[in-house]
């Protein structure tokens, strides 16, 4: 994909779902039954699942419960998954048990659910999806590294509709000495349906180099911080009076690339106007 920079790459967002959850929630969460409207899971699917990504893939399903149209019509939808900090307490728990027990009691199961690809392609498969998948990120770039990729697999040939789904710790949380989290540990994901052809006015919008540039931060977000306005950014009930962005022109939220680029969400006033006049 060729980003030019007068010529902004963006797609409409069609469906949009937060879930925040602590840790019995997430326990909770890889056996509930699907929202009403939403397909379900196979039966213990998510058995073994990391929490970042049974967290997502509950997001993906409330998501597709406000959205039939999405539901009925995925044969073609791409997913990339943008994880900050996924995997790390299974990973602790299996180097613990390295150590205490020998390499019989590690489970198996470590390896395909706390690699970067596990939430995109737990989607992906639980939920039917014929598309492309991809995780990226892992880090605290995980959010604007996400956005790129998603936009830019939207170029492919068969991509009908891009799920972003990105998550993170609300704060990263400190492990005991045996790899458990704590019980107030929460992990938020954000999914986001991007579908070019839908109605709608809230779009993600990639702008090249041109763009005005970000002042640098006093310091740093974190994952969770980065998904938590993103989230902000993205609720119909905040959008109207939400500030707007000084780094985007017109954007309610955005993210500065390394490369010089800028990914942001803002609203697209003419087709608001062009729908209000239908």
């Amino acid at each position: 994909m060729h980003v030019s920079d007068t010529r902004p790459v963006c797609s409409t967002v069609a469906a949009v779902a937060v879930v925040t959850a602590d840790v019995a929630t997430i326990r909770a969460l890889r056996d509930a039954a699907a929202p009403p409207g939403a397909p379900e899971a196979p039966a213990r699917f998510l058995r073994h699942a990391d929490e970042h990504t049974g967290v997502a893939f509950r997001a993906v399903q409330e998501a597709l419960a406000g959205a039939p149209a999405l539901a009925a019509a995925r044969r073609g939808h791409g997913v990339v998954g943008a994880p900050c900090a996924a995997g790390r307490p299974w990973s602790a728990r299996t180097l613990v048990q390295l150590r205490d027990a020998g390499p019989v009691t590690v489970s198996p199961h470590v390896v395909p659910h706390c690699s970067l690809h596990s939430i995109a392609a737990a989607v992906r498969v639980g939920l039917g999806l014929h598309g492309p998948s991809i995780g990226v990120g892992g880090g605290p770039e995980a959010l604007a590294e996400g956005c790129l990729a998603a936009l830019s697999l939207l170029a492919e040939r068969g991509v009908d509709a891009c799920w972003l789904v990105a998550t993170a710790w609300d704060t990263a949380p400190l492990l005991d000495d045996r790899g458990e989290l704590p019980p107030d540990a929460v992990c938020r994901a954000v999914a986001v349906a991007l579908d070019p052809a839908a109605a709608g006015s809230t779009r993600l919008v990639l702008r090249g180099a041109a763009a005005p540039p970000i002042a640098a931060p006093a310091r740093a977000e974190t994952g969770g911080e980065a998904l938590a306005r993103f989230a902000a950014a993205l609720d119909p009930a905040r959008r109207r009076d939400a500030p707007r962005d000084g780094g985007c022109d017109g954007c309610l939220w955005s993210v500065h690339l390394p490369w010089g680029g800028v990914v942001g969400s803002d609203h697209d006033v003419q087709a608001a106007r062009g729908r209000r006049a239908a």
